[in-house]
This record gives structure tokens, C-alpha cells and sequence, in this order.
């Protein structure tokens, strides 16, 4: 695993309080939003803790599920105000 991978999944987790996103468990799996076709998978925004039910859950159903853990992303983003802070250098949820 790279370095810059390491942080991502740590400043992921440190976000979401090493909380499932969806139902709040500290029992985590990193789930990564967009894979495969994007390329590069491992960015801020496109990783997500869940528990396994819910990690599970969502690799039931792409098309549905995508687009509401962008969602949870964003909101979480928002809320802690992560667009603004500029120590934040390895933010890209442009993909």
C-alpha cells in the first residue's frame, strides 16, 4: 500500500469517526465508491467505511448505491467544513 493511500484510508476514517457511514458500527470495511473504470481508485471522496452488512449491501447494487454514498461524502464534507481547510492537500473528488 502507498503512503498516500495510507493517509486517505486514515483521514477517511478520522472523518467518519471510524463509523460505518450508514448505521454508525466502529466495525469498518473501506469501500471504494467508483472502481474499475475510473482508474485511479484510492482518493479522497471515493473511499467510504461501512460494516460489512452494509458493505455487502452495496455491492448488491452499483447503480443505486453509488450514487447515495457520493452523497454521504459530500454531506460529511460539507459538514466539517473539508473543502475550505487547506491542509487538506490530497482531497480530489473530482472523478
Amino acid at each position: 500500500m502507498k503512503k498516500t493511500e495510507k493517509e486517505i484510508y486514515e483521514k477517511t476514517l478520522e472523518l467518519f469517526n471510524y463509523q460505518c457511514a450508514l448505521c454508525g458500527l466502529n466495525q469498518v470495511h473501506l469501500h471504494h465508491i467508483r472502481y474499475g473504470a475510473c482508474g485511479r481508485k484510492t482518493y479522497m471522496g471515493n473511499v467510504i467505511p461501512l460494516c460489512k452488512e452494509h458493505h455487502d449491501l452495496v455491492h448488491t447494487n452499483k447503480r443505486i448505491w453509488q450514487p447515495k454514498l457520493v452523497a454521504i461524502i459530500e454531506r460529511v464534507f460539507n459538514e466539517k467544513d473539508y473543502y475550505s481547510d487547506t491542509s487538506n492537500n490530497i482531497a480530489d473528488t473530482s472523478k
